[in-house]
């Protein structure tokens, strides 16, 4: 592999039972790693109904083990990273500027302090929608900014494919009116993520990252919120994490700002077969980049 491509870690994507199973049947020092951090077993995992079972910090970590074992059995090493939500803290991992150990305690306070908050005061809901079209996509914004519980683009990740945060809870009104503005429901998630009033909060988030140990980096790493490349210091990994996590992740804007790191000529994805960043990443790298996606086990 040459040294002119760029990989994306994507977000939270949901893992298989057969794709938990993988990751969990490989007994290595990096799950060890994961467990001892995160506070669980491995041993004692149920995946029988997938992620569905289990919390978001063990989801995240077991997510983050399968990508950064596929990754490590690469020969070679990628000139930039980026990472859609969840996967921007392995991606700084691979760029050489957080240790595995700082990864899997970012993963553990960031969820951990999430669920407890959310427990205490719900924030909202995310709905992952699919409108007839990128313009369609534009012109639901623009309706429903008018509406009384105004939703956030929380996720972007082009030819009309979003995620909006809203900051009630009730989704069969919200569906109704949805569909008849020509909008499926592909997914609920119960809390709002990437906005304003995301949980924990913005000085919450950034006491977490207080003590995170962030070194010089051996690669680019993008930011998916300006599709710029993070200055490399302490100071600018902490922002990128914070602000992503209360403003809009873009894949369009990462494929873009991987694109420009120079001499990149080629963008892969790490992640499962099946998730829906595939078709996205090879669309929006069509015609100006190569492409490849690293699948992992399961």
């Amino acid at each position: 592999m040459s040294s002119d491509r760029a990989l994306i870690f994507p977000g939270l994507v949901p893992l298989t039972r057969d794709e938990l199973t993988a990751v969990l049947d490989e007994d290595d020092a990096l799950l060890e790693l994961a467990g001892e951090v995160c506070g669980f077993d491995p041993a004692r995992l149920d995946v029988t109904h997938g992620h569905a079972g289990l919390s978001s910090t063990v989801h995240e970590a077991l997510l983050a083990v399968a990508l950064l074992r596929r990754t490590s059995a690469e020969e070679s090493r990628w000139t930039a990273f980026g990472g859609m939500s969840a996967g921007c803290i392995p991606s700084l991992l691979a760029a050489g500027v957080i240790t595995e150990e700082t990864c899997f305690r970012l993963i553990r306070d960031i969820n951990n302090t999430q669920i407890a908050r959310k427990e205490a005061r719900p924030n909202g809901i995310t709905l992952a929608l699919l409108p007839s079209s990128e313009g369609d996509a534009e012109r639901l914004l623009e309706v429903l900014a008018t509406a009384d519980d105004a939703p956030w683009l929380s996720v972007d990740l082009g030819g009309g494919l979003i995620a909006l945060s809203f900051r009630g809870s009730e989704t069969e009104a919200l569906t109704r009116r949805l569909g008849t503005l020509g909008t499926a429901v592909l997914d609920r998630i119960d809390r709002a993520e990437h906005c304003p009033w995301a949980l924990p909060e913005r000085d919450e988030f950034r006491a977490l990252l207080a003590d995170a140990d962030f070194r010089p980096a051996t690669a680019a790493v993008v930011s998916p919120l300006t599709g710029e490349r993070v200055d490399d210091t302490p100071e600018a990994y902490r922002h990128m994490l914070t602000e992503q996590w209360f403003d809009t992740a873009s894949l369009p804007r990462l494929v873009d700002g991987l694109c420009a790191v120079d001499p990149v000529a080629a963008v892969d994805l790490v992640g499962p077969a099946k998730s829906v960043y595939v078709s996205r990443v090879r669309a929006l790298t069509a015609g100006r980049a190569d492409h490849r996606l690293l699948t992992i086990a399961g």
